[in-house]
């Protein structure tokens, strides 16, 4: 049987959770030790400028990514993912959004091949299913590597990216299902029969309606 025709294909920030799960690892990360944001505002001036376009956003975050991981070895890193996503529990907050986790366990139950492909750091994103009860779960996510005492990225998981990154893993296209709440997965959404979009911005929706040959259905979990 071709097990691809029934995988299905999750994006994981702001589809199984409720915010940019990286964003906030590094943002803790920086503000635990006030010299690491104090680099970071330090040249401000010089990378503000950098965030008003698209093509040059990445350089400033790539900085605030190094600096945040300055020091830090790949288990010190896990280390500090595992504390991360410990306190958000500590804080009542979910992890993975209810609906989320009952859809991924009904496709499972249904015989489907799962898997998670998220721009997040894989350690990150793992943590996150770790401690919602889905580690039995499959995921493909990005990594970092050493780079002059910090980290920068080493594979993206993101955009067109995700379906080389699929294909390394054991899951490559034609899939049966994407969720997604953005446009940016559009190259994996024209590899699958069917979409569903959850909690999408107004953008997400005409963008990626316009671009298929079937109008996408659109989820609201919580």
């Amino acid at each position: 049987m071709d097990t691809s025709s029934t995988t299905v294909v999750f994006d994981f920030d702001h589809t199984l959770t409720s915010w940019d799960s990286a964003d906030r690892f590094f943002r803790w990360l920086l503000w635990r030790e006030k010299w690491r944001m104090g680099l970071v505002l330090l040249f401000l001036p010089a990378l503000a400028p950098l965030l008003l376009f698209r093509k040059t956003r990445k350089f400033p975050i790539r900085y605030a990514v190094w600096v945040a991981t300055l020091g830090w070895s790949q288990a010190d890193l896990k280390a500090l993912a595992t504390q991360h996503v410990q306190e958000i529990v500590a804080n009542q907050e979910r992890l993975v959004l209810k609906d989320a986790a009952s859809e991924i366990e009904r496709h499972l139950a249904q015989g489907r091949r799962v898997v998670i492909a998220t721009g997040s750091l894989e350690m990150l994103a793992q943590e996150f299913l770790d401690q919602s009860g889905l580690s039995h779960v499959s995921l493909v996510g990005s990594s970092l590597k050493p780079c002059l005492g910090g980290m920068v990225t080493h594979e993206h998981c993101y955009g067109s990216r995700k379906i080389s990154m699929l294909v390394q893993r054991g899951f490559p296209p034609p899939w049966a299902t994407t969720y997604t709440d953005h446009e940016c997965d559009l190259p994996v959404i024209g590899h699958s029969a069917e979409c569903f979009l959850v909690n999408p911005k107004p953008k997400a929706i005409r963008v990626i309606t316009e671009s298929l040959s079937f109008t996408p259905k659109v989820l609201a979990w919580e």
